[in-house]
């Protein structure tokens, strides 16, 4: 019988990818062990090496390999992997995507400052559902439909392209469009900080919030809610852009004020 845990740690450490999938991690197991280890084995040597600070859960079939010897803290983990697998899972289930609403609206006022959110909602064309992506963490897959019509090719040319720390090119709402998702709907457990970033975004931007943009929206039978409310948060500090958004709505929406 091999000293088959000490030779699996070495295998481990010699890995240059610091993610491995449960798959990889079981042949890493048979190959130290037998290739008839049971899998109430697997699980036991898994417990042993999470349980000896050599991996990390991220979800349940994902696993940070980490090296006893550096000082490492789960936050520094979260921080340096979160959003590279928030990139690859969507990429993997999605064909195109986007980061909506108040997640959106952080990056666009804080960037490389926004916290790591409990549930971050991401826009596609092809799924509605939750899912983990790590430590946690959610991801809320949502679709954009209009009149029973599947409208996500034309939401998604209203989206920036930005990078956040170590990950590129990730799609988020423009400025415009992020304000109004945060207007749908309030979130009561925490609608005082949604209305503060909107009104500082309104500070920051308001005389330059792209109308055409906000034109484009409301025409594709969306966020008519969400402009009425725009239009009211605006009406103090900007008279005449308020009166702008209020014409919009009559023309291709409808006050509700």
């Amino acid at each position: 019988m091999r000293n088959s845990i000490d030779e699996l740690i070495q295998i481990l450490k010699r890995q240059k990818k610091k993610i491995i999938s449960s798959n990889d991690l079981k042949n890493f197991i048979y190959v130290s062990f037998w290739e008839n280890t049971s899998i109430n084995k697997v699980y036991k040597i898994t417990f042993q090496l999470r349980n000896r600070w050599f991996l990390y859960l991220l979800r349940k079939d994902l696993f940070y390999i980490i090296n006893p010897e550096k000082q490492v803290s789960v936050e520094e983990i979260e921080e340096q992997w979160y959003r590279k697998l928030l990139k690859s899972h969507c990429s993997n289930v999605c064909r195109q995507w986007y980061i909506w609403g108040l997640t959106a609206l952080e990056i666009h006022l804080y960037w490389n400052g926004v916290t790591i959110p409990e549930t971050i909602v991401v826009v596609n064309k092809e799924k509605q559902t939750i899912e983990t992506v790590a430590f946690e963490k959610k991801i809320l897959f949502k679709k954009y439909e209009a009149k029973w019509k599947n409208i996500f090719s034309q939401m998604v040319k209203l989206t920036d392209k930005t990078s956040m720390l170590n990950c590129k090119n990730i799609l988020i709402a423009n400025l415009e469009l992020s304000i109004l998702e945060c207007l749908y709907n309030f979130d009561t457990s925490n609608g005082g900080y949604i209305e503060a970033c909107i009104k500082k975004a309104i500070k920051k931007n308001g005389k330059s919030l792209n109308l055409s943009n906000i034109e484009k929206i409301i025409k594709l039978w969306k966020h008519n809610t969400s402009l009425n409310r725009l239009y009211l948060f605006i009406k103090p500090m900007y008279p005449s852009l308020s009166e702008e958004i209020k014409k919009m709505i009559k023309k291709y929406g409808f006050l509700l004020w």
